[in-house]
């Protein structure tokens, strides 16, 4: 089984905030197996505060965002 680290190129956080004194919600762009993805994703922290990835979340194209952004926009 790969590496799954080794297929993802770069990611950036783009935003956070704190969901709970525990978990902390974070926007950011991958490159994953040399595609752009945004990822929007809940973080836990552990009990030396640092933050791991839970399953909570969901990744998205950059294409398929771009719809979803328009939908939100007419929420507005």
């Amino acid at each position: 089984m790969p590496d799954r680290k080794s297929l993802n190129d770069k990611e950036t956080v783009l935003y956070a905030f704190d969901k709970s004194a525990k978990e902390q919600v974070r926007l950011s762009e991958t490159i994953y197996l040399g595609r752009p993805y945004l990822d929007f994703r809940v973080f836990a922290r552990k009990q030396d505060g640092e933050y791991i990835p839970t399953k909570k979340g969901i990744t998205l194209s950059r294409d398929l965002f771009a719809l979803i952004k328009q939908a939100l926009d007419k929420i507005n």
